[in-house]
Order: structure tokens, then sequence, then C-alpha cells
């Protein structure tokens, strides 16, 4: 059998175990409380964080929203810069066509104009050319009774 003093050894002994537990609880119980801490600071952060995750989301979706806006403006301005470029060549096109018909029908008239003056300047050179000739004809007719003109003379008096 163990004798008292084993036995207080034993007891001291688990007394000390004991205040050694009691301490490493007290430090176990400080540790639990930090993590306590620093776990409601995590959470805190945590909230903090998932309201900016909220809010970036948020104004992400703004701005793609803003940006398929943006997108479906720019969209409709090309389309009607199409169409007025298309009406536009179109107006210019019938335009060109117009005053091409015009200067076209211009040429014309003035074809027409000059064929005429040209066929009455042909008239008249025919003209001057047949007093030309009637004039070269009588020169000659003279010339050739000149001459003769004296014993045409003697022959008419005698």
């Amino acid at each position: 059998m163990p004798t008292v003093k084993s036995l207080e050894t034993q007891v001291a002994l688990v007394k000390q175990d004991v205040s050694q537990i009691g301490q490493l609880f007290s430090k176990l119980e400080t540790a639990l409380d930090k993590i306590t801490d620093v776990s409601n600071n995590i959470s805190q952060i945590l909230a903090v964080h998932e309201q900016r995750l909220q809010d970036g989301e948020k104004e992400f979706e703004t701005l793609r929203s803003d940006m398929n806006n943006a997108e479906d403006k720019f969209d409709n301005e090309v389309k009607d810069l199409h169409s007025r470029l298309t009406s536009n060549t179109r107006e210019i096109e019938n335009k060109m066509s117009k005053e091409i018909d015009k200067v076209l029908d211009s040429i014309k008239d003035l074809k027409e104009h000059l064929i005429d003056k040209n066929d009455k300047i042909e008239e008249r050179l025919t003209a001057l050319e047949r007093w030309r000739w009637i004039l070269v004809g009588a020169v000659f007719v003279a010339a050739v009774l000149i001459p003769e003109m004296p014993n045409f003379l003697a022959f008419l008096l005698n």
C-alpha cells in the first residue's frame, strides 16, 4: 500500500497538474476569446466585401445595360446614316441624270442649229458660186466681143 508521503506527493503532483490544466484552460479561454473576436472581425469584413461585391455586380449590370443601350443607339444611328446616304445618293443620281439629259438635249439642239446654219451657208455659197460663174462667163463673152466690137459696129452701120 502506498504510504502517506507518496500519497501526498501524488496529491501535490495532481494539484500541480490541475493548476497547470487551469492555466492551460485560461490560455485556451483567452485564445478562444481572441478567435471569437477575429471571427467576428472576419464576419464583418466578409459582410463588407459581400456588400461591395453586390454593389460591384449592380454597377456592372448598370454598365452592361448602358453599353447595350449605347450599342443599340449606335446601330440605329449607323442605320439612319446609311439610309441618309442611300437617299442622298439616289437624289444625286436623279439630279445628275436630269442634268445629263438637259446637256444632251442642248447638244442635240446645238447640232440641229449648226446643221441649219451650215445648210444656209451652203445655199449662199452655191448662189455666190453661180454668180461667179455668170460673171466669169460675162467677162469671157465681153473679152471675146470687145475686140470684135469695131467690126460688129461696122457691120451694123453698113
